[in-house]
Parts: structure tokens; C-alpha cells; sequence
């Protein structure tokens, strides 16, 4: 039963570097509104600039959920989520782009257009709440003053 488990375990390791590597070299589109490219992949590391939706990114490398990227313009090289990425390309001119804002705040709750509509259809639904939560921010400095301050940061 070790065995077998181990060879599991390592089957998973191999197939997840492989697709790691497989991105490496790859143009790749930021896929969410904004997002900061880190100096490494901690929460809390330094913030070496910041793209926008559609921006396109060379991979140099992945680590975990995180890959490194380069961008164009500005060149710009850190860590992002690669949740944050997508392989399909972004039309995107001056401040237009391939998707509306709506379909942006939709993408951003998880839905789609017709996902939306459907749910309208069923029901008297009220995103104000949602919307309100979106707006809101917290700095990282606040962030991370919270966590020390609850005993939250690294499993303490």
C-alpha cells in the first residue's frame, strides 16, 4: 500500500512540474481587471509594478499557484497568481477591451452573462451587498497588521 501511494505521490509531482514547464517561454494575457506583480511569491512581498486586463506576459517560470512573468510595456518582470492568467489572447485598445465591464464584475463573482440571467429568471437576486464587498479595500500594510496582531500569520 506505501508503494503504491508513493508512486501516486510521485506521479502527481512529475505530471505538475511537466505542466509547469510546459508554460515556460509562453505569451500568456492577465485575465483579471488588475493585479501587482510581486518581487517573490509571498502575500506580502514588495510590489514591482502593476498590469491591467488584456496585458500580454512572457512565463519565465512556475512555482506552486504562482508563475513569474515579464511584461512588454512597462517591462516589468515579478510573481503572480496564475489564476490571474489566461493562454487566450485579450483584444484590448486604449481603454477598450474584448469584454465589457459588466462581463469584468461578472467574471469577477464567478459568473457568466447567461449564468446572471438564468439566476434573474429564478429569482428576485440583489447584488448590492456583493457590490459593496467589491468596492471595499484593505491595504497590505493593514492586512498584514491584523494577522500579526490575531496571532494569524504563519500558522501561529
Amino acid at each position: 500500500m506505501k508503494r503504491y501511494s508513493m508512486g501516486i505521490v510521485m506521479s502527481i509531482l512529475v505530471i505538475g512540474s511537466s505542466a509547469a514547464q510546459a508554460f515556460q517561454g509562453r505569451t500568456m494575457y492577465v485575465a483579471v481587471k488588475t493585479v501587482a506583480l510581486k518581487a517573490s511569491t509571498d502575500f506580502f512581498a514588495a510590489e514591482r509594478g502593476t498590469l491591467v486586463y488584456g496585458n500580454p506576459v512572457r512565463v519565465l517560470q512556475a512555482k506552486g499557484k504562482w508563475v513569474e512573468v515579464q511584461s512588454a510595456e512597462p517591462s516589468v518582470q515579478g510573481w503572480i497568481a496564475a489564476s490571474g492568467l489566461t493562454s487566450k489572447r485579450i483584444i484590448a485598445s486604449g481603454t477598450r477591451t474584448s469584454a465589457s465591464a459588466q462581463e469584468l464584475a461578472l467574471a469577477g463573482k464567478g459568473f457568466s452573462e447567461e449564468g446572471e440571467i438564468l439566476y434573474r429568471q429564478e429569482g428576485s437576486l440583489d447584488y448590492a451587498a456583493i457590490d459593496a464587498m467589491e468596492n471595499f479595500s484593505v491595504s497590505d500594510q493593514d492586512l498584514y497588521t491584523f494577522l500579526i496582531d490575531g496571532h494569524l500569520a504563519r500558522g501561529e
